[in-house]
């Protein structure tokens, strides 16, 4: 398979229009026409993880942290030139993956054993469009396929939605015009106005899509941004844990579960033997979210909480590194590579540069 087509498996798994602004996921390194048939998996881009890569006989990498954030003066770090010499292509995939509909989040709640109930966050790179047409009523199924097919018409676990209206419109052609179905100079005709949301990752195709399918010579569409977030996508998870389990015993729970040498556990003077019920996550560093999480969770299960966010929660937090509240993404990422009917070799936990040299005294 080549690069280009898994680009484009991308689009359908983790949309890179969902990554955060200050975001590089993508293809960092590579040529779109490179034959890929074994792809090496892992959470960072090392020069063991390129080792890896190539003594199982991978064409490609693809990390979750990309190894390119900043624009590049010149191309001399012995890492980018390790990949480039032996041929290797790279794609990271990082907020993206994030706040996808199965994302780096539903891999810890899955590794933890929780029920996910919802996002935590609305947060995306995405905006959220509602796109408005009009067309003749008989041409009104077709062009709504169309657009559906394009991307547009997704609400959180709802596929193919539209609102359609009855219209009449009223039109003048100038002699230079081409009236739908040579109607006349002057008239009107029964319309339908159909409305989808969309958002602005697939923006430009649909709008293509119904543009190629309208039949009048200049259609009437437009589009607005709206403030609602599709609740399909965001960043961090509200989830329960489907039986009695107290703040302690999740602390253990997370500790043994992500197979890290210690967590943090800040119980701000919450009982460590009394039930929680609601629990937020969030893989990675997800300091930015304990205000999120204090308005709708009992406890915080992220990594990379600073000692005033300790200070500062009103909740308590279990700290169990970003590195190990995100390593269960791998697997999602080889889930991926096996639908693409590619082979999949994930790093193991014990082999990443983390794990080998922090020591924990």
């Amino acid at each position: 398979m080549k690069i280009s087509e898994i680009m484009k498996q991308i689009e359908e798994f983790a949309p890179l229009g969902l990554a955060l602004s200050w975001d590089n996921s993508g293809l960092q390194i590579g040529d779109l026409n490179s034959e890929v048939e074994n792809v090496y998996i892992t959470l960072d881009v090392t020069s063991t993880a390129v080792q890896k890569a190539l003594e199982n006989g991978c064409q490609l990498i693809l990390s979750h942290h990309p190894l390119i954030f900043q624009q590049l003066k010149n191309i001399t770090n012995p890492l980018y030139l390790e990949i480039i010499k032996n041929n290797l292509s790279l794609i990271s995939l990082h907020t993206n993956l994030d706040v996808a509909e199965k994302s780096v989040n539903h891999s810890l709640a899955q590794k933890l054993g929780l029920e996910v109930l919802g996002s935590l966050s609305s947060e995306t790179g995405a905006t959220n469009y509602i796109i408005v047409v009009y067309c003749p009523l008989e041409e009104a199924e077709k062009i709504m396929h169309s657009a559906w097919n394009a991307g547009a018409g997704k609400i959180g676990n709802y596929y193919n939605c539209a609102n359609k209206q009855e219209s009449e419109g009223y039109y003048k052609a100038s002699e230079n015009a081409k009236p739908y179905k040579d109607s006349g100079i002057e008239g009107h005709i029964a319309e339908t106005c159909l409305q989808f949301c969309c958002e602005s990752f697939h923006l430009n195709d649909v709008l293509a899509a119904i543009r190629q399918n309208h039949p009048y010579e200049t259609p009437l569409i437009y589009h607005y941004e709206v403030a609602n977030p599709n609740p399909a996508y965001g960043l961090g998870l509200i989830c329960k844990y489907n039986a009695e389990i107290n703040l302690q015993d999740l602390a253990i729970l997370v500790k043994e579960r992500l197979n890290c040498p210690q967590v943090k556990l800040w119980t701000a003077s919450f009982d460590l033997h009394k039930n929680i019920n609601r629990i937020a996550i969030c893989g990675g560093s997800g300091s930015s979210l304990i205000s999120a999480a204090q308005k709708t969770a009992d406890v915080l299960i992220t990594g990379d909480i600073s000692y005033h966010g300790f200070l500062e929660s009103k909740i308590p937090l279990i700290d169990a590194g970003h590195f190990y509240t995100e390593y269960p993404a791998l697997q999602l990422l080889a889930d991926f590579v096996n639908k693409l009917q590619l082979h999949p070799f994930i790093m193991p936990q014990n082999e990443h540069l983390y794990t080998q040299h922090l020591l924990i005294i």
